[in-house]
């Protein structure tokens, strides 16, 4: 609209100036047609007299001077202003006024130039081409169209700013179903992924609207086939590993005990079991890490304090028997939101991995707690007692380093004990699919602190 106007602005300055110069220039042609009528060659010379009167009225029109020069095409015979230029590069015809811009004593001027045939050598003389030339300085016009187009301007101001304020209005009155979309878009749930709901939409956005819908019913498709595919995948993997453990802990009750029994054939069949368990718990953090992936978090309320204790109940066998001092920090009860299945299965391997590589003798404890501030949510700490762990290992834990993918298979000091370095992708995943994070803090004393916190899907 800005463009259209300007140029609107420069057409409408343009006729102005043209406009000015026509009903200028009728005043010039009078004066040109007037001092040719009072042309006289009796003398036997060129005589003219004057319009006084037409010139008077002709400078009161133009606000200024005005000046003449008659003159032979020759340039023998002169009269009136001398040095009035001759037009250049206009061809003149005989009878026919012609009018130009020139510039004359350092100001601009409108002049009007005549050709017509004198006869100066008598009346059987031949015709002697005479200029007539009336000019007037040309300040008058300019003024009138630069009236004329600051009329214009403010005229097209006032009708652009009301163009545009009504055109904001309607816009934002026709836009209003998806400021109303966006809004509803923006509060929902990261797992929410049914149609849009917005028949008030405008006819033009709603193909957009059925296209996202159309991809959301596609990625939940593809989804529940991600996770129908990691159930049997589950199935396919677990029943022979489960079958080879039963199987060689049957061969090993069958041996006769030492020293009667084959002491080789006891420790193959206890590594051929060693083997099992790493391979089945390998398994199933593989395959806890593809569901975090592909399966999108069931939110529910649930007992974050209750949560901890029932995850840290079945690990204290495990943990009397390295000499581990497990202790749970919670409240009595912790309302949080979230998939309590999957918080469980972080929870469990967080605890895994301080039981795993944690000293003997030392204590690992696991609190949870809810954090106010401007994005309020909940934390789930686990804190050990190991080996230091060096900077470069703790980035690659941290996921900063090997290829930023949150230290899957880094493996820690205490590797030699089996674990393919899992746990901790596993819980960064299933924290990153709730909105939240993973921290570590692993201090030179030993000390290893790995935090899981989440927003409140309601206030973040």
């Amino acid at each position: 609209m800005l463009l259209i106007s300007a140029g609107e602005l420069w057409l409408t300055q343009r006729e102005a100036l043209a406009s000015a110069n026509s009903a200028y220039d009728r005043s010039i042609r009078g004066a040109l047609k007037a001092i040719e009528a009072n042309i006289s060659t009796a003398s036997g010379g060129l005589a003219v007299e004057l319009p006084y009167r037409l010139f008077e009225l002709l400078e009161l029109t133009a606000s200024g001077h005005v000046y003449f020069r008659v003159a032979s095409r020759d340039g023998l015979v002169e009269v009136g202003n001398l040095d009035l230029p001759l037009p250049e590069g206009v061809a003149l015809r005989s009878g026919a006024p012609q009018f130009l811009d020139a510039e004359y004593l350092g100001e601009r001027v409108r002049m009007g130039v005549l050709l017509t045939q004198v006869k100066l050598q008598g009346p059987t003389g031949p015709d002697t081409p005479v200029v007539i030339q009336v000019a007037e300085q040309a300040g008058s016009r300019e003024q009138f169209a630069a009236q004329f187009v600051r009329t214009s301007v403010l005229r097209a101001a006032v009708v652009l700013l009301v163009l545009v304020g009504v055109v904001v209005a309607l816009v934002s009155w026709v836009l209003r179903p998806l400021g109303r979309l966006e809004a509803g878009v923006r509060q929902r749930h990261p797992a929410d992924v049914s149609p849009l709901q917005a028949p008030d939409l405008p006819r033009e956005v709603q193909p957009l609207v059925q296209a996202v819908n159309t991809q959301m019913a596609r990625r939940q498709a593809l989804a529940d086939q991600q996770r129908q595919f990691l159930d049997d995948a589950s199935h396919q993997l677990r029943t022979p590993l489960t079958t080879l453990r039963t199987q060689a802990d049957y061969a090993l009750r069958l041996l006769p005990d030492p020293p009667s029994g084959d002491a080789e054939l006891r420790d193959s069949l206890q590594a051929i079991v060693e083997q099992i368990d790493a391979a089945t718990r390998s398994t199933n953090q593989l395959l806890s890490l593809a569901r975090s992936d592909a399966t999108e978090p069931h939110w529910a309320d649930f007992d974050l304090a209750e949560l901890l204790r029932q995850t840290v109940r079945p690990l204290l066998t495990r943990a009397r028997q390295r000499r581990i001092d497990l202790g749970v920090e919670v409240p009595d009860a912790l309302p949080a939101q979230g998939d309590a299945t999957l918080w469980r299965e972080a929870l469990s391997n967080l605890l895994d991995n301080a039981l795993r590589y944690g000293h003997a003798g030392t204590p690992v404890t696991a609190s949870a707690r809810w954090m106010p501030g401007p994005v309020p949510g909940w934390s789930i700490t686990v804190i050990s007692e190991g080996d230091p762990v060096p900077e470069a290992l703790s980035r690659q834990l941290a996921g900063e380093a090997g290829g930023g993918e949150g230290g899957r298979f880094v493996r820690g000091q205490g590797a030699r004990r089996g674990g393919a370095g899992l746990g901790l992708a596993i819980a960064r995943r299933i924290a990153q699919r709730h909105g939240g994070a993973l921290d570590i803090d692993a201090r030179a004393s030993g000390t290893f602190a790995v935090t899981l916190h989440w927003p409140h899907p309601g206030r973040a």
